[in-house]
């Protein structure tokens, strides 16, 4: 059950990846991060035992998925490198694209050397993942089938996690990237474990405890690649309730600014339409309080932003539309506070400014809808 939901939650994540590179230009980057998660989510499927079984009788080779296991471990440890590598590589696209074709080719060799030692190995009697590692992880045992893919897998996920924590920061991407680093850490250590059985080490852990950690790590490894699907869900949703109201006051106010749009589909995209449509409905507004002025022209001139904190400019914005509200007509565009107002200050973004616009006409409207009852 717990592999199945390791597996399950792996797949999620892979899924939510594809259907972000359909919907958006593919990259090297997505490509790699799909094929690290999918990767990783098949090592947990094939740990079930009825699956490994199943397999095994249609290939007809006992024990045949745990070296597709290790061979899926190897592709993670390639996409997860390659991910990391071309994220944080200020190159040229070009070279970039060569460095992870040389990464593929790596692990590609590393694999097929893996399935030439297992094929070219006596068979064994068909057994359990757990219990034939630990009959053929030992000293007795050790070949070029599990020193080499073990070597690989620790040393390409130490470079992962070593660069995912220098970019590990307090971004939603940042904390996101810090729990997958937390992740492929722990998959590092339970490499290292496995190796030192290999070696013939057996003191300091056995099989069983490696694969929970093992288990642990994917666990982990799949709540960081989730993290950020989830944090955009529940953003997505507040920005939502606090960007309505003042959309729906502006909505009405200039109905034609919503001709055409398509409230359906992914939730961040609604947020950023809806954010649009704020936007050239406060334009419009400014063009109707300014009259003969046009509010391009004052928009171009070097008055730069107001001299107040970033909140007192987006309060006078909202008790402007506010204003309007209540008393339209030239009463509301006589408080117009100018063009240079509505431009957002140098440390906001164009969504930050849209949402501290919201946030401050929201806060009135209860505040009136409070004094009202």
């Amino acid at each position: 059950m717990i592999v199945w939901v390791i597996a399950g939650l792996l797949g999620l994540a892979t899924g939510l990846r594809i259907g972000w590179a359909l919907v958006n230009k593919q990259s090297l980057v997505s490509a790699a991060m799909i094929l690290a998660l999918g990767s990783l989510g098949l090592v947990a499927a094939l740990n079930w035992e009825p699956l490994t079984l199943l397999i095994d009788t249609l290939v007809r080779w006992p024990n045949v998925s745990t070296v597709l296991s290790q061979v899926a471990l190897i592709s993670c440890a390639a996409g997860s490198c390659v991910m990391i590598t071309s994220a944080a590589s200020e190159r040229a696209p070009a070279v970039i694209r060569r460095i992870a074709v040389v990464q593929y080719g790596i692990a590609a060799l590393i694999a097929a050397l893996t399935l030439v030692a297992f094929f070219t190995s006596p068979q064994q009697p068909e057994m359990a993942p757990q219990e034939y590692l630990r009959r053929n992880l030992g000293s007795g045992a050790m070949t070029v089938s599990w020193l080499l893919p073990l070597l690989y897998v620790m040393l390409a996920l130490t470079l992962v996690a070593w660069a995912g924590m220098r970019h590990s920061n307090r971004t939603r991407r940042g904390r996101a990237l810090f729990v997958f680093t937390v992740g492929v850490a722990l998959m590092v250590l339970a490499s290292a474990f496995f190796l030192l059985r290999a070696v013939g080490t057996t003191e300091f852990i056995g099989v069983g405890a490696a694969a929970t950690l093992l288990g642990c790590a994917m666990l982990v490894v799949a709540s960081g690649s989730l993290l950020p699907s989830v944090e955009d869900w529940f953003g997505a949703r507040h920005e939502l309730r606090v960007i309505q109201p003042l959309l729906d006051e502006l909505s009405r106010r200039h109905p034609n600014v919503g001709i055409g749009v398509r409230p359906r589909g992914p939730l961040l995209f609604r947020v950023a339409e809806q954010m649009s449509m704020i936007s050239d409905a406060l334009y419009l507004e400014a063009t109707r309080a300014l009259g003969d002025h046009t509010v391009g022209e004052d928009f171009d001139d070097d008055a730069g932003t107001p001299d107040v904190e970033p909140e007192e400019q987006a309060r006078r914005i909202a008790e402007w539309i506010d204003n309007g509200r209540q008393r339209p007509g030239d009463d509301a565009d006589a408080t117009f506070p100018g063009p240079h107002w509505l431009r957002q200050p140098p440390s906001y973004s164009d969504r930050e400014w849209i949402l501290a616009i919201a946030d401050q006409y929201r806060t009135l409207e209860n505040r009136v809808s409070v004094s009202s009852s």
